[in-house]
């Protein structure tokens, strides 16, 4: 019994230190640092099929601090790449990885920018949104919201949507950020604080909040078309009730699937959201549409291909249980990973099977592979490095 109360006390204690150092907006957000980075399992024999080679890498100056649940987005266009550090840089580079400009924003920028119709969009921890031309970064505008930005600026038919801290989706005017419409959601009072880019498909906004729900909207509008609950929040503490829809949501095969952290992997009918199956399944890192195939990596380092139709798992791969995955992705035939170790992994998207591997950086990476023609990728890792690698059958 005296165990017990001096237990209670202490749970207590801490979450009154996570209160005390992250509480902002009245919301607090919950860091759980990443397990320490593991070295993988040897590729098992005869299963090495894949090889990788470094065209060029970049060093870049500034902040780089992995978040195992806010990756940061490498913003890609036909001849130009820019990041965003957590300094509160903006970096523009050509094909080459050669520097073409660089802008400070009021603020820091996490998540990365976004490039549409030759304009950088970029939010900040500060609550701003700004927009530069992409030829040259000079600024075009800048508007300022309620809390911080939460996710990477979504450009969908002139509209730039977003989402903050405060549990608010926000629709801009991409031509000078005067505010379209706004959503809000009641927040609990402790949250991952990684929520999901939202998703446009067919003139309908899909996205997730740190309650569990997905919610469907107009474009134009705003109105809330349907919801649904991915995950319910359960436990005995604040901690254990953390349900956040991290994941952005993914439209494909007439339906919607989204995942929770602590919660589920869920598919919807895209009209009207009725819930065709859910499945147990702790998951922050987006899915992966491959080629009418659905993969998934959940909390624990697993990577899974799930049946769309019943969300059967129909292979299931825990060599790389235990590493903390920071992105997951497709190129060419093949299944991608990263990792906090700084590992890039490849798999056999039929099998499951680690098809190649290759250790990038010592500092971890920060991004999900992006992937490019002929069979090139990026990856961003967590000392500022940016790197190009060409991804080949041996």
């Amino acid at each position: 019994m005296r165990n017990d109360f001096f237990k209670s006390i202490w749970r207590l204690a801490v979450l009154g230190i996570v209160a005390a150092l992250l509480n902002g907006c009245g919301i607090m957000s919950w860091f759980k640092s990443s397990p320490s980075p593991k070295t993988p399992p040897p590729i098992s024999k005869g299963h090495n099929k894949v090889s990788f080679s470094t065209q060029w890498q970049a060093r870049l100056y500034g902040l780089w601090p992995i978040n195992p649940y806010q990756g940061t987005e490498i913003a890609h266009s036909a001849h130009q790449i820019v990041v965003a550090n957590a300094s509160g840089h903006l970096v523009s580079m050509n094909e080459s990885g050669s520097q073409q400009w660089m802008r400070s924003l009021d603020g820091k920028s996490a998540r990365g920018a976004t490039i549409a119709h030759g304009v950088v969009y970029a939010g900040t921890n500060a609550g701003k949104v700004f927009a530069f031309d992409a030829k040259n970064g000079h600024k075009l505008w800048s508007v300022q919201l309620s809390s911080e930005v939460l996710t990477p600026v979504v450009y969908a038919d002139d509209h730039l949507l977003m989402q903050t801290v405060n549990g608010h989706l926000w629709s801009l005017n991409p031509k000078d950020g005067k505010i379209q419409w706004t959503f809000s959601m009641n927040q609990p009072s402790l949250i991952l604080r990684a929520v999901s880019t939202p998703t446009v498909h067919d003139g309908v906004v899909y996205a997730g909040f740190a309650d569990g729900t997905l919610t469907a909207l107009s474009l134009s509008t705003g109105a809330e078309l349907w919801h649904a609950r991915v995950a319910i929040a359960h436990g005995s503490n604040e901690l254990a009730r953390m349900v956040d829809v991290a994941a952005r949501p993914i439209v494909a095969d007439d339906q919607v699937f989204a995942a929770a952290y602590q919660g589920n992997l869920a598919a919807y009918t895209q009209q009207g959201g009725t819930q065709n199956w859910s499945v147990p399944m702790s998951v922050y890192l987006t899915p992966v549409w491959f080629k009418g195939h659905l993969y998934v990596a959940d909390s624990d380092g697993v990577i899974s291909e799930i049946d769309p139709g019943s969300g059967s798992i129909l292979w299931k791969n825990d060599k790389l249980k235990g590493h903390a995955m920071t992105g997951l992705s497709s190129c060419g035939n093949d299944l991608l990973a990263t990792d906090n170790g700084g590992y890039l992994y490849a798999f056999n998207p039929e099998s499951g099977h680690r098809i190649g591997q290759t250790r990038l950086s010592s500092s971890g990476i920060q991004s999900s592979p992006v992937c490019l023609d002929n069979n090139q990728i990026l990856a961003l890792s967590d000392a500022g490095t940016l790197y190009r690698i060409k991804l080949e059958k041996r």
